[in-house]
């Protein structure tokens, strides 16, 4: 166990990319503005909470499928490569298991930064333009049952409600980090990794977004689904590791 936590820091320390996440950094404010923006337009018609404007923002399609995922995947695509893709890393890990392990650890740290800033930087946005209350407001929920979204779905108060839907964003985005270590150990190199776990996360992110209900239930099934299907990939890529010649620089 040790040797796994030693080279999930050592994948943690050589895959934390400062160009890479500058990027993600401006693309996240730039698109917090617009996305606030655009929901000061609407106050004409409904005022909107913080908490509103940030569920909005959160269970967006366009803002969770074409506009973070791509700065998600760019940040986190190339950690199989590297110093860390060869013989010598697997053998201070101890075996392949352990050094596939660690590269796992080092995708969530980098999932769970990346989401962090995410909700952080919109949250902030938010709270800067639109009043706090803990309470659905009827303009709202009135919003959303025109937009399809079922009247039951806000039941619950808006921390627990935004909390379940941020959760399942999360899982979106490391479900699709483990398909880009799948691919990455597939293909062995960085650009067809990207290329296909985003076209993957894309079609799996639009179909999800034609699941209208985001209900508490709603939100925990989609958890559970992609915490599964984030299992099953990992599994495919402990084979896909134990049949790749690994002592051959991935290119």
């Amino acid at each position: 166990m040790n040797k796994v936590w030693r080279g999930a820091a050592f994948s943690i320390s050589e895959h934390i990319p400062a160009a890479r996440w500058c990027m993600a950094l401006a693309v996240t404010a730039f698109s917090a503005a617009v996305s606030v923006c655009r929901y000061i337009d609407l106050a004409d018609t409904a005022a909107f909470s913080s908490f509103e404007t940030l569920f909005m923002i959160m269970t967006d399609p366009v803002n969770i499928v074409f506009i973070y995922l791509p700065a998600y995947l760019f940040v986190v695509c190339g950690i199989m490569f590297g110093s860390g893709f060869g013989g010598i890393e697997i053998l201070r890990c101890g075996s392949r298991s352990q050094w596939l392990t660690g590269k796992l650890i080092a995708y969530a740290v980098n999932t769970l930064i990346f989401f962090a800033v995410v909700f952080l930087m919109n949250f902030a946005v938010c709270s800067r333009s639109f009043f706090f209350s803990n309470v659905w407001s009827s303009g709202f929920v009135g919003f959303r049952v025109m937009m399809g979204n079922p009247a039951s779905d806000f039941s619950a108060p808006p921390v627990p409600t935004l909390t379940l839907a941020s959760l399942s964003v999360l899982m979106f985005y490391f479900f699709c980090g483990v398909l880009n270590m799948l691919t990455s150990l597939i293909f062995g190199r960085e650009s067809a990794a990207l290329f296909f776990s985003l076209l993957a996360g894309i079609a799996i992110g639009m179909l999800n977004s034609t699941i209208y209900s985001n209900g508490s239930a709603g939100q925990l099934i989609r958890c559970a689904v992609l915490a599964a299907a984030a299992l099953f990939l990992y599994a495919l890529c402990l084979a896909a590791a134990d049949k790749k010649d690994l002592t051959r620089r991935a290119g």
